[in-house]
């Protein structure tokens, strides 16, 4: 098994690092949110924790990398 580092011939190292932490740190914030939603039913998360806003982040980031 080898390191597939062709994926940054499209863009650098730093670039793929801060679009990896945005992006991971979005997905774990929202399934924080979704723990607590579990744990306090009542309780709603902002917009841009919730499943659709999730979504049209990820699509997003795709698009901007095509």
């Amino acid at each position: 098994m080898s390191w597939d580092w062709t994926h940054l011939k499209v863009e650098s190292w730093w670039s793929h690092t801060k679009r990896a932490s945005k992006l991971s740190g979005l997905l774990l914030l929202s399934g924080l949110a979704m723990l607590l939603h579990m744990i306090v039913p009542f309780w709603q998360q902002p917009k841009w924790l919730q499943a659709e806003a999730i979504k049209d982040s990820l699509e997003k980031s795709i698009r901007d990398r095509r």
